[in-house]
């Protein structure tokens, strides 16, 4: 059925793509009532399989796998190498899957027929850059329309240019022209490229200058910390580089690893280059289209990402993104091999391999992951992310003894409690909860609370399992309603609310919410069968038993089977109408 659907299609495309296959057409043209010449059948056939490639890369597109686009319309325009349609397609395809080399040779088809296209344009200057050719750049930037994504940052790169061309007046000139005044958030990485174009012309003194004045603007900024850290190694303060990266790591230990930048041993940072400089204002370009909050332009911040990692193969911060918009796009393979362009001497280098980890686990290397996560446990122990991921995972495929260990070693290693931890206990009480040890899984709830009191998913959660047992019911209840309203379109909030009417025994109540529950989040096997449960002390059980087998056919917990087959083989009844949580504790004190 598929492959038929996909035949048709292709036909219909034959008849619709502009001008593919027009070179191909043979034979006379119709005159007055002649019937129009048909093609052989193999040229049928042979554009068909134009058509049919065509339709492939549009689909592989849409589903983001660029690769496999890309091989297709190379196909395509392999048969039709003429095809202004397809050679802008492929054109295009080339820079999304990062072939940035083979999407340059296109360019110039690309820019006989759109002179001002920015992208063409822009990658026939990077080709140039990276040949240090950058007068040959500069022209070509100057080719751009006036609807480009470089926008005032084409200033700076225009700059770089110049200063690769040792003409230094007019890269300060430039410069000048877009400088923030000080004090504004831009000024710190502006003067960062001041400092670095001061650098190749020999200024030393100024260099230095910049690169701490930048610090001091920035102490925050990790990008800025480390050109600040290479700039002062390259001009012989080794020593207060060192310094400044312990200090940035020490700050921000949760997130951050050092290790390879300030080791004895480590390289000497390259001296900073146009290729270099326009990378990251091109990574920088990246950045603002990635931000979208309606992530409209995530693909255009893909081809901006992977030109700066053309331009600077060794660009981390660039893989990182691009790794991370792999994953958006579900390609996870693509993401795991943009990580895996990280290097040891990166701080970004612990912060991929733990991606990388929790990538394989969705590639159904689940085994492989966490193997990979108790090395990285063991190799730093004074860390808690790697432990915390691990946990994390294990949490998800339900492997609750487990997530109780690695989140025991995630909380152990934390040094000072803050807020941003209420999520570490929070999780471990979940966990405790499910291997029926609730007074722990209690006291981790409410440590969550006192660290963050506004959680709603704890509130929820707690309020919920106190009132499921029956115990501190006006407490719990006023932490449902606190938590419905701080998230009213929760179905799992508005589902704990339903159900603790229901304990309640004001049934009534509980379809109304239930109900609203449900609409919310149709798909819970949890909420479908509180739903029926309300229905049926409420006298609807024909509906009830539709809604049971509803919450069956919706991949329940496994220990939930045997009791929702009860409830629509006998109904409700006193031994199948227990707390979801489990029985309430005998020494346990009532509540209102």
């Amino acid at each position: 059925m598929r492959r038929t659907h996909l035949a048709l299609l292709s036909t219909v495309l034959l008849f619709t793509l502009p001008a593919i296959g027009a070179a191909q057409q043979s034979g006379p043209p119709s005159t007055g009532s002649q019937r129009q010449a048909q093609p052989s059948r193999g040229l049928q056939l042979s554009l068909i399989a134009l058509s049919g490639r065509y339709l492939a890369a549009r689909v592989a597109e849409q589903d983001h796998d660029y690769d496999t686009a890309s091989d297709q319309i190379d196909l395509a325009l392999s048969q039709a190498p003429t095809d202004p349609d397809l050679i802008y397609a492929a054109f295009r395809l080339r820079m999304y899957a990062g072939r940035i080399d083979q999407a340059a040779q296109l360019a110039p088809q690309v820019l006989a027929m759109r002179p001002g296209d920015g992208i063409a344009n822009l990658v026939l200057a990077v080709q140039a850059t990276k040949k240090a050719d950058y007068r040959a750049a500069e022209e070509q930037l100057g080719r751009i329309g006036g609807e480009n994504q470089l926008g005032p940052l084409r200033e700076y790169v225009l700059a770089w240019l110049k200063a690769g061309e040792k003409d230094y007046a007019a890269a300060r000139a430039r410069i000048a022209r877009l400088k923030p005044a000080a004090g504004e958030r831009a000024e710190a990485p502006a003067l960062v490229i001041e400092a670095q174009i001061d650098e190749m012309a020999g200024d030393k003194a100024e260099a230095e200058a910049k690169y701490r004045r930048a610090m001091s603007l920035d102490k925050n900024g990790l990008r800025t910390t480390v050109a600040v850290a290479e700039g002062l190694r390259r001009l012989g303060k080794a020593n207060e580089a060192r310094d400044l990266l312990k200090t940035y790591a020490d700050k921000y230990s949760d997130a951050v690893v050092v290790d390879g930048l300030i080791a004895p041993n480590a390289p000497m940072p390259p001296p900073p280059t146009p290729a270099s400089g326009i990378s990251e204002i091109l990574f920088d370009i990246g950045g603002i289209l990635s931000s979208d909050p309606r992530n409209a332009r995530a693909d255009l911040a893909l081809i901006f990402y992977q030109l700066a990692a053309s331009l600077k193969p060794e660009h981390d911060f660039a893989w990182l993104m691009i790794a991370g918009l792999y994953e958006q796009f579900q390609e996870v393979p693509k993401a795991i091999e943009a990580l895996s362009k990280i290097g040891p001497t990166s701080p970004l280098y612990w912060q991929a391999r733990l991606r990388a980890a929790a990538l394989d686990a969705q590639q159904e290397k689940f085994e492989q992951a966490i193997s990979r996560l108790k090395t990285l446990v063991a190799e730093k122990p004074d860390r808690i992310d790697a432990a915390l991921t691990l946990a994390d995972l294990l949490r998800g495929k339900e492997r609750y003894p487990e997530a109780v260990q690695a989140y025991d070693t995630a909380i152990m290693r934390i040094r000072n409690l803050e807020e941003r931890h209420w999520s570490v206990f929070f999780g471990r009480g979940i966990v405790l909860e499910r291997t029926k040890q609730w007074p722990k899984a209690e006291a981790d709830m409410k440590k969550a609370l006192e660290l963050s009191p506004e959680q709603p998913h704890v509130l929820n959660y707690l309020g919920y399992s106190w009132i499921d047992q029956g115990i501190n019911l006006d407490e719990g209840m006023k932490m449902l309603q606190r938590a419905t309203e701080l998230r009213p379109d929760d179905g799992a909030i508005t589902d704990s609310v339903g159900w603790a009417f229901y304990r309640l025994g004001q049934y009534d109540k509980a379809v109304e919410w239930l109900e609203r529950a449900a609409e919310q989040k149709g798909d819970d096997a949890t909420i479908v069968e509180h739903l029926g449960d309300a229905y049926w002390h409420v006298g609807r059980k024909r509906e009830a038993r539709f809604q049971w087998e509803r919450a069956l056919n919706q991949k329940p917990d496994k220990d939930r089977v045997s009791v929702i087959r009860d409830k629509i083989d006998n109904g409700l009844s006193a031994a199948n109408d227990k707390p979801t949580v489990y029985e309430k504790p005998a020494e346990a004190k009532q509540g209102g």
